[in-house]
Parts: structure tokens; C-alpha cells; sequence
């Protein structure tokens, strides 16, 4: 590769972009002014909304069975600041139209209950719904907090009981938290989510524009046509993107910093609570920081333009990435919420692990064993990542392409026919099925666990998903792969489906200790199971959960999802894609790992024996198999050959282990042997 060719590039690329006003205003110049006026707008909003609070009368009603109880109420609100007492003989209804803001209802005599030494049940009426009664309310709160000091002194000093005596404990909370280490808090809070979404932001339009733009605009074939080679091209389209990304990041850093020291210096001001804006070591959080931003814009860049360049216009490339933002922006705000600490679990797991480092950069707490972590595991995310940016580039069918997709239309005659459905259609299926499940499937297992999840099957998998490729003209015995396998390929299916099992639940035995599944999940499962007593309704379990799932969601994944991903992806990268979405699609982060190795297993015997019926025999006999051992209804020493005692808490022994994992290979070896059969006898020469 010439570097001289890839800087040239660069500069082109940055000389372009430095001509687009407009996305450098967005990217540039818009973050440097926005955080100081949203900061500033935001603080002044609150200071008004607070001065309006106050100068507001706190409108309060009291409700009590004496007149002599009502003036002694009165009292007890009259230090309470701008406070109105109002008199009606309906303060419920006074409430509910917002007239009152708190009812004081006194439910027995106030004077003769207090006199007499008992305790007088009151209940402050508001609505919580309404700011002002809910601010109301508070203060209602504590002036009767003041009531109720008063009233229990005149009690102890009637009846000569020191105070001390019924306060055997003084208990008071003292901060032992040096500033640097809570504006350090206060930041890590705020700041690592937000420089995810700032610099994914700046990583998104450059590799929009240098990609889907370029194709659009018409450039792209004239970029090709010159000297230069396709790496050297995505060298330096990819240098850009990245420049750019770091380029807002360290602005949007600068400008966060001095706008939330300028916004603690007003409320410390203000409040009078001397709190400043400080932190432990700003060199070393600064070099830290960088350390672990570098990486991160390297990936995110070369995951834009991973994506970017499959579009065939500005906008269809703004469609494919939002959805990637969303993917990168959700662990940002997961991993920045409180309570989420560094681990050594989480720190490969890319996003994650910078916004966690992040935190404990900021507080002190971060160690450069940690962040060397981060910083090896997302640099290795980011080299995967530019490495497939580059193979993508290599292919002219993806640069240059001008396939229409399909129509968005409701017409059926406006689809022309085809072989398999577009990446895009297959992914938009794969979502349709994802909402149908979430609002209808939710609700049908809600009212019958059991046959919901048939109903699930059946009806929000299946039914949706060949209706759709029908309706679009997509040929469904070439989609779905709707080929019987041959009798070694069987025999390899049936292998594998056995040996992924105990591999399974030796991999879910470690993930557990990592990710324990809760309780109540368990408990859940075990809903399902109910009724397994009986052969029929064993027979309706195995139906529900196991026969509908190995039909319907392998006509999802393993027919629509592979096949349209074949369209635009390599058989690996696909085969990888439909084992995550596989996982994504049980909608619970305790199985997502355990099932999308099911899925990687199953989607790999069906692309290599290009028969569906092979993953549709897996994933049977997988979902059977757990079912009956879960229940118990497996013979007893087929039992005890496939798991050992004990597997619940201790998992297979390694012994299982290694043969369950030696006859994975055997099952992959009759499969490959199958397919490479079948290879030679379709280019041998006929008799």
C-alpha cells in the first residue's frame, strides 16, 4: 500500500469536508455552543420554575370534625411560608379540580386525642400527578415533622422523662468523599454516555457522506478509475471518518468540561454549597481517557462505513445506520446508569467497557491494568471491524451496485420475481416478528403459557413470514431451502444435536456463575412444564415447545434471515449474523450467549447441507431432549450416559465434555464429507 496515495486521499476527503459548511457547523462549531446554552437556558429555566414555586401560595384545606380542631391546624401550618388556608366543605372535590393543592384531614377528635395521650391518625391528601401538590405536600410534611417534636417533648416533660432517654442512638451521616472524588462522580455519570453519542454522531455523517454520498453524487466510479487501489482508497476514507470522530469527541470533551465547571461554580454559588469542580490527577485521568477514546473512534468509524457503504443513496444509508447508532447508544446508557461497575467480565465487551472505565477514570478508581484491557479488547474490535470495512470495499457488487431493492409498494404485481429476499427485506421481517411478538405473543402467553407460545409459533412466526416472501414473489422452496438431506447428512444432524446439547449445558453451568439466571425466571420456565406428568400433556409440551419452534423459527432464520443475508454477505459473516439475531430474538441477556451457539451450530448444517430440514432436526431434538430431562422422562441410562449425576449444579465432567465436543467435530466431518460427495458427482464427467 502507498502511503503517499492514502495521505493524498486524506487530504481530499478533509478538504471536501472542510468545504461542507453545514456538516462542519453540525459537527463542530454546534457542540461547542450548545452545551453552554443548553446549560445556561436549562439553569435560568430552573430558577425561574423555582422562584415560581415559592411566590406561588401553597393552597391547603383542613379538614377536621371541630371547629376548635381547624384553628389548632391552622397554627400548625402558619410558619410554613406563602402558605393559603382554604375552607371548604368539600376538600376531596376541591382537589380532584385542582382548586388545593394538599388536604389535611384529621380522622379523630384532634384536641381530646392528643390530650388524652393517644396518637391522632392523619392523612395528607394530594395528588401526585400535580408538581405543586406533590412540592406541597413536602412541606406539609415537615412543619407537621415540627408538630410532632413539640407535642412529643410537652409529653415527656408532663410524665418527667428525660428526652435522651427514648433516643438511645445518635445517628448522623458524615461524608468522608473528597471533592475531586464527587465532581469526579457527578461527571462520570454524565459524561461517558454522552461522548458515545457525540462521537458516534461524528463518526455517522462522514461515513455516510464518503460512502452512500459518493455513490449518489456519481463520484464514486471516478474515485475508482484513478490509480489508486481499493485499500489505499478505504485507507483513506476511513483516516477521514476517524479524524473527524476524534475531532468531535475531543471538542465535545473540551467544551462538556468548562461548561460543567462554569454550571458548579453558579450552584455552588447560589446554594452556598461550596462545591467546585475538581478532580484527582487530571493528567493522569487526561492520558487515560485518551487511551481508551482512540480505539473507541476507530471502531465506531469503521462500523459506519462498514454499514454505510451497503446504501445506495444518503438516505438509505441514514436508514441502515440508525439502527446501529440505537445498537451502540443502548449499552452506552445501560452501562452509564448508577450502579454499574467495571468488571472483569464486562471489559471486553466493547462500548461497555469504555463508559464503565470511563467512570472509574473520573473517580480515581480506574487502574492501567483496566484500561490497557479496554484498550487491547477495543482495538482488536476495531482492527475485525476495519478489516471487514476493507473486504466489503474489495467487492464491486457492494460499490457498484445498482440492484433496485424492493418496492415499497402494496401492489404484488410491482415485485419482481426472485430467487431470495434483499438483506433488507429479510432484517425488516426479522423486526415485523420482533413486535409482533413483544405486543401480541406477550399477551397470548399471558393468558395461556402453553398454548401461547404455540399460538406464538404458528401465528406471529411462521404465518407472518411466508405470507410476506409470497406476497413479494420470493421463490420459497429456494428460500427456505426446502430440500431433504441426505442419509449422512442426517446422521451428522443427529450427532450434533446430541453433542451441542452437553456442550450447551456445560458453556450455561460457567455462564451461570458469570450471569446467574434469577429465580424467577426458573420459576417461569417451570410454568411451562406443568402437566408433564401425564403422557398428554407431555405430548402437548414437546408440540408447543419443541415442534413448533424447530419449524416455524428455522423459516425465520435459517430461511428467510440466511438466505437474504447470503444476498449481501459472505457465508461466514452470515452464518455469524443469523447466530446473533438467533440469540437477540429469545429477548433475555441470560440466554442470549447459550442460544446463539445453538443457532451458530444449527444455521452451519443448514448452509453446508443447504436443507432446511437439517436445522429443523437439530433444533428438535435439542428442545426435546432438554425438556425430557428436565422433567425426568428420559430412560435412565441413556440418561446417564448423555449428562452425569449431579449436572444441575456441577455440569458434565470434562470427560463428557471432551467426547460431546469430539463428536461435534465428527457430526461437522459427515456433513462436509456429504457436501464434497456431492460436489465431485456434479462435475464428473458422464459415462
Amino acid at each position: 500500500m502507498r502511503y503517499s496515495i492514502v495521505a493524498t486521499i486524506l487530504h481530499k476527503e478533509l478538504l471536501d469536508t472542510r468545504r461542507d459548511k453545514r456538516t462542519l457547523f453540525m459537527m463542530v462549531v454546534l457542540p461547542v455552543l450548545l452545551y453552554p446554552a443548553t446549560l445556561l437556558i436549562g439553569t435560568q429555566a430552573l430558577l425561574v420554575r423555582q422562584q415560581s414555586i415559592e411566590s406561588s401560595p401553597l393552597r391547603v384545606c383542613l379538614a377536621a370534625a371541630e371547629s376548635d380542631d381547624t384553628e389548632v391546624m391552622k397554627s400548625w401550618v402558619a410558619d410554613i411560608k406563602n402558605v393559603q388556608v382554604i375552607d371548604s366543605p368539600h376538600p376531596g372535590t376541591e382537589l380532584a379540580e385542582g382548586r388545593v393543592d394538599v388536604v389535611i384531614l384529621a380522622r379523630s377528635g384532634l384536641l381530646g386525642t392528643l390530650n388524652a395521650g393517644y396518637t391522632l391518625p392523619i392523612d395528607l391528601l394530594y395528588d401526585k400527578t400535580e408538581f405543586r401538590s406533590v412540592e406541597g405536600v413536602g412541606r406539609i410534611e415537615d412543619a407537621l415533622a415540627e408538630v410532632y417534636h413539640r407535642e412529643q417533648v410537652r409529653r415527656l416533660e408532663s410524665a418527667t422523662i428525660n428526652m435522651e432517654y427514648i433516643n438511645p442512638l445518635e445517628v448522623k451521616r458524615v461524608d468522608v468523599a473528597p471533592k475531586e472524588k464527587t465532581s469526579g462522580t457527578v461527571l462520570g455519570l454524565i459524561m461517558p454516555a454522552l461522548l458515545v453519542v457525540v462521537m458516534a454522531l461524528g463518526a455517522f455523517y462522514p461515513a455516510v457522506d464518503l460512502t452512500a454520498g459518493e455513490k449518489e453524487r456519481g463520484t464514486f466510479e471516478t474515485l475508482l478509475s484513478t490509480p489508486a487501489s481499493k485499500m489505499e482508497i478505504v485507507t483513506g476514507k476511513f483516516l477521514t471518518v476517524f479524524i473527524m470522530a476524534m475531532l468531535t469527541a475531543v471538542l465535545n470533551l473540551v467544551s462538556m468540561g468548562a461548561t460543567f465547571y462554569v454550571f458548579f461554580a453558579q450552584i455552588s454559588s447560589i446554594n452556598g454549597t461550596g462545591f467546585t469542580l475538581m478532580l484527582q490527577n487530571p493528567a493522569r485521568v487526561a492520558a487515560m481517557v485518551l487511551l481508551i477514546v482512540v480505539p473507541l473512534a476507530l471502531l465506531l468509524s469503521a462500523l459506519m462505513m462498514s454499514v454505510a457503504v451497503f446504501a445506495k443513496s444518503f438516505r438509505e444509508a441514514q436508514n441502515y445506520l440508525t439502527p446501529v447508532l440505537m445498537l451502540v447508544l443502548f449499552p452506552a446508557m445501560l452501562a452509564g446508569a448508577p450502579g454499574a461497575q467495571f468488571t472483569a467480565s464486562v471489559q471486553f465487551i466493547p462500548v461497555v467497557n469504555t463508559v464503565l472505565i470511563f467512570k472509574d477514570a473520573m473517580t480515581g478508581k480506574a487502574t492501567w491494568e483496566g484500561v490497557f484491557a479496554v484498550f487491547v479488547s477495543t482495538a482488536a474490535y476495531a482492527l475485525l471491524a476495519l478489516i471487514f470495512a476493507a473486504r466489503v470495499f474489495q467487492r464491486e457488487d457492494v460499490i457498484l451496485s445498482e440492484e433496485p431493492g424492493m418496492p415499497l409498494s402494496f401492489r404484488r404485481r410491482d415485485y419482481a420475481p426472485r430467487t431470495a429476499p434483499s438483506a433488507g427485506f429479510a432484517l425488516t421481517l426479522f423486526a415485523l416478528v420482533m413486535l409482533l411478538i413483544f405486543y401480541a405473543g406477550s399477551w397470548a402467553q399471558q393468558q395461556s403459557p402453553l398454548w401461547g407460545v404455540a399460538f406464538t409459533e404458528w401465528g406471529l412466526i411462521l404465518l407472518p413470514v411466508v405470507a410476506a416472501l409470497w406476497y413479494a414473489r420470493v421463490n420459497l422452496r429456494e428460500t427456505l431451502r426446502l430440500r431433504l438431506f441426505s442419509r449422512l447428512q442426517g446422521v451428522g444432524s443427529v450427532v450434533m444435536a446430541l453433542s451441542m446439547l452437553v456442550l450447551i449445558m456445560g458453556f450455561s453451568n460457567v455462564h451461570d456463575q458469570f450471569l446467574p439466571v434469577p429465580d424467577s425466571i426458573k420459576e417461569a420456565f417451570g410454568g411451562f412444564l406443568k402437566g408433564t406428568d401425564s403422557w398428554s400433556g407431555l405430548a402437548a409440551v414437546l408440540l408447543a415447545m419443541a415442534l413448533s419452534p424447530a419449524i416455524c423459527e428455522e423459516v425465520l432464520f435459517r430461511g428467510a434471515l440466511l438466505s437474504g443475508l447470503r444476498e449481501r454477505m459472505r457465508p461466514l459473516a452470515a452464518v455469524l449474523a443469523v447466530a446473533v439475531l438467533f440469540g437477540v430474538f429469545h429477548l433475555s441477556i441470560y440466554r442470549f450467549a447459550p442460544t446463539a451457539l445453538l443457532g451458530l451450530a444449527i444455521t452451519y448444517a443448514v448452509w453446508r447441507t443447504n436443507s432446511l430440514w437439517t436445522g429443523v432436526l437439530i433444533h428438535f431434538i435439542n428442545n426435546s431432549l432438554a425438556i425430557l430431562l428436565g422433567v425426568g422422562k428420559l430412560p435412565k441410562g441413556f440418561m446417564e450416559s448423555l449428562v452425569p449425576a449431579g449436572w444441575e449444579t456441577k455440569g458434565p465432567s470434562t470427560g463428557v465434555i471432551a467426547g460431546a465436543f469430539v463428536g461435534l467435530l465428527l457430526g461437522v466431518a459427515l456433513m462436509e464429507a456429504a457436501h464434497w460427495s456431492a460436489k465431485s458427482k456434479e462435475v464428473s464427467p458422464a459415462p
